[in-house]
């Protein structure tokens, strides 16, 4: 079991998607933990030490981009993965509005992502440059030209 012993912290407001986050970090070994936004996951991380925190980016109270500034100036080396459906994310890559970010993953991702993503940010392998994948015109066939 990959994460055997590690915690991690799922901040997410949406309950189906987030049970099935614990559910597939459950199943690999990990000590998952919830929270419902980004207020809730900021209690949890005073309380608790983890080892990663995954979390969305659009949430109601505190959305992720507060949550990743406010964890990275407390505990600057914990590695948070945002999560996202916002397509438009990318374009603030070049901003640094994400840049503290370990990597971004694009909903929806597939178990296999998730889970090498997380093992990548435990193990402190090199930081992911935040990408998120881009769809195609034919995703979107109301905005092909």
């Amino acid at each position: 079991m990959d994460g055997y012993g590690k915690r991690v912290l799922v901040a997410e407001d949406d309950d189906a998607v987030r049970m099935l986050i614990c559910t597939v970090l459950g199943a690999a070994g990990y000590n998952v933990y919830e929270a419902c936004d980004g207020l809730e996951a900021l209690d949890s991380l005073k309380k608790r030490r983890y080892d990663v925190l995954l979390t969305d980016y659009h949430m109601p109270k505190m959305d992720g981009l507060e949550l990743l500034d406010l964890t990275q100036a407390m505990w600057p080396d914990l590695p948070v993965i945002l999560a996202t459906s916002d397509v438009l994310l990318t374009g603030q890559t070049a901003h640094g509005l994400i840049e503290p970010a370990y990597a971004i993953l694009e909903k929806p991702f597939d178990h296999s992502d998730l889970l090498n993503t997380i093992r990548s940010a435990i193990c402190g392998l090199p930081k992911h440059a935040p990408h998120v994948r881009r769809q195609t015109q034919a995703a979107y066939p109301a905005f092909a030209a």
